[in-house]
């Protein structure tokens, strides 16, 4: 307040800033024309980007290092292209093994080696179901009727650590079971760039008699160890 006058000096009194809600309603108002589309544009390739974001980890934590550059892309492609949209259609355990069948099949035949060696039935199926198991297990993704439904028929991932731990904790089984289909030396049995397709659905078929409803729910072993 000005003492010669007694008025209030306009240059004294802090400025009001704007509301939230008002600045948001200015935001809306500004947002038009190829604003507008460019938003729309994110909206329609969510889907994708969520497929493409959780592919992209699964890829870089589980193989990244062991295959050629370029094996990511495919690997994305491949998940947002094919396998995605045949999650939906499968309506039977059968069903669902015959494709992943294929669906390994075909990431052989796309991922290679740093050696320059096509992948083997063990490689070919660890990005595949650690993918299946973000996607259709922890996001609940395409939606919750499919996922409810494939849960239970989906593949435990393997690896190293997994197999490992089985067969400490079982050695009985282990051995009558499991260990007649695995080659090699005793460091590489648990390799997956050793492991055939029987030896792969030897351990599937247990895991499901281990945790029929939720077999991914095996995969924890690994996480834990890892933590340690």
């Amino acid at each position: 307040m000005s003492q010669r006058s007694g008025k209030v000096d306009s240059q004294q009194v802090p400025r009001s800033r704007p509301s939230f809600a008002s600045e948001n309603a200015a935001s809306a108002v500004r947002l038009a024309g190829d604003e507008k589309a460019f938003v729309a544009g994110l909206q329609s390739r969510e889907s994708e980007s969520i497929a493409k974001g959780l592919a992209s980890l699964t890829f870089l934590g589980s193989q990244g290092r062991t295959l050629k550059k370029g094996s990511q892309k495919k690997f994305l492609d491949f998940t947002w292209e094919v396998l995605v949209p045949m999650l939906p259609t499968i309506k039977t355990r059968s069903e669902f093994d015959e494709r992943h069948r294929a669906w390994v099949e075909a990431l052989r035949r796309k991922l290679v080696t740093q050696k320059g060696q096509g992948a083997s039935y063990g490689q070919g199926q660890k990005s595949l179901n650690v993918f299946l198991k973000f996607y259709v297990d922890w996001a609940s993704r395409p939606d919750t009727d499919t996922s409810s439904r494939l849960r239970p028929w989906l593949h435990c991932p393997l690896d190293k650590v997994v197999m490992k731990g089985l067969s400490e904790t079982f050695p009985e089984v282990y051995r009558s079971r499991l260990r007649p289909l695995h080659e090699g030396s005793p460091q590489q049995r648990f390799s997956l760039s050793q492991m055939s397709e029987d030896a792969y659905l030897a351990w599937q078929d247990w895991i499901r008699k281990l945790s029929p409803l939720k077999p991914v729910l095996v995969d924890v072993s690994w996480a834990l160890e890892r933590a340690m």
